[in-house]
């Protein structure tokens, strides 16, 4: 599950209180990426079949919403999957202060996902908060290490070709390897 939370502290347009659209949205594509490119093995987090069952929630909390939320979102709830382990459990109860030395059932396929924005003809990435107002369109594309398509979301209000979307997605695909070698 994930859950998005964008603080006031990172950004003077946000408002405390419940999630607005923007913060559902930002969870959605984040969680569909994980879901979608199956990366975490829902199967392998079951305890004891029918009875219990390890749950794994993600909250983005944003400090600095300099744009580009929904790719440095998608980014940490990688890499913080990537850095879980699991607290000590017995068989009857959890110990959250001592984790042990097993991580979450990951695969290798490092879902990223990249958010390509069209301006007029332009296609750019990693646009600023104040960049991100003059949007046309947006792709957000997650791809796996192989370059399978794992989830899109489109934003914006103008439409896009298919040619425009096969440009995007080729864009994301290059983008996706600079930040799997980041991360």
């Amino acid at each position: 599950m994930v859950g998005a939370e964008l603080l006031p502290l990172s950004n003077p347009n946000f408002e405390i209180g419940p999630p607005g659209q923007q913060a559902i949205e930002l969870a959605r594509v984040v969680d569909r990426g994980i879901r979608e490119s199956k990366t975490l093995s829902f199967e392998k987090l079951c305890i004891e079949e029918g009875k219990k069952a390890w749950v794994v929630v993600i909250d983005v909390c944003t400090i600095n919403d300099a744009g580009n939320l929904i790719d440095t979102s998608a980014l940490a709830a990688l890499a913080a999957l990537m850095d879980t382990k699991f607290p000590e459990y017995d068989g009857e109860k959890i110990d959250y202060k001592t984790k042990t030395n097993n991580r979450l059932p990951l695969d290798n396929s490092a879902p990223v996902s990249v958010t390509v924005i069209k301006i007029g003809n332009n296609m750019l990435v990693d646009l600023t908060d104040e960049e991100e107002i003059v949007i046309d369109a947006r792709l957000t594309i997650n791809s796996k290490k192989d370059g399978t398509l794992c989830a899109l979301q489109k934003g914006g209000d103008a439409p896009l070709t298919t040619e425009e979307i096969m440009r995007m997605v080729d864009i994301a695909l290059e983008k996706a390897k600079e930040l799997r070698s980041a991360l």
